[in-house]
């Protein structure tokens, strides 16, 4: 067995190199090219987390999300007491109790959590960020507390008030 001659695998060693270079610009080009994307970008409601309960109340038309809200309006109070956030999402983000984010959109929301426009779902989110429970109709507010208050952070919210 022969070993190569060092000008052959020194030639060998930078044509390597030289296509690791060349590969290396290229991703970092490319990368370029992409839209930058923040890290909420991803998760729509990511500075809600470990602060806030939303409740996204998705429905193909206005008049489907004001009568779920109507059903919540009613229980302003406990929507407080349980740090929620209410959206109402159509054709359009509509922030109907708390603070929430202002750079949040009805077609990001919909792909996020694959709700077709054409179909109407409450999704109950917890502090964790992960979803804990879901309607394809309107759903009273004793119902959503009952979940709410199931959770073992709000048990320890309700010991600590």
């Amino acid at each position: 067995m022969s070993l190569p001659a060092t000008g052959a695998a020194s030639a060998r060693c930078r044509h390597m190199i030289r296509t690791a270079l060349i590969l290396a610009a290229g991703f970092f080009a490319f990368d370029n090219l992409l839209p930058q994307v923040s890290p909420a970008h991803g998760r729509p409601l990511s500075t809600l987390k470990w602060e806030k309960r939303p409740l996204l109340i998705f429905a193909p038309d206005a008049g489907q999300a004001d009568r779920q809200w109507s059903i919540l309006q009613q229980s302003s109070d406990g929507l407080k007491d349980r740090d929620m956030v209410v959206l109402t999402i159509t054709d359009r983000v509509d922030v109907r109790h708390g603070p929430a984010p202002t750079d949040l959109s009805a077609a990001g929301l919909r792909a996020y959590y694959d709700v077709p426009q054409d179909r109407y779902e409450s999704i109950l989110i917890g502090k964790d960020g992960t979803r804990k429970a879901l309607w394809r109709d309107p759903v009273e507010a004793v119902a959503i507390f009952r979940i709410v208050d199931a959770m073992p952070m709000r048990q320890r919210e309700m010991i600590d008030d």
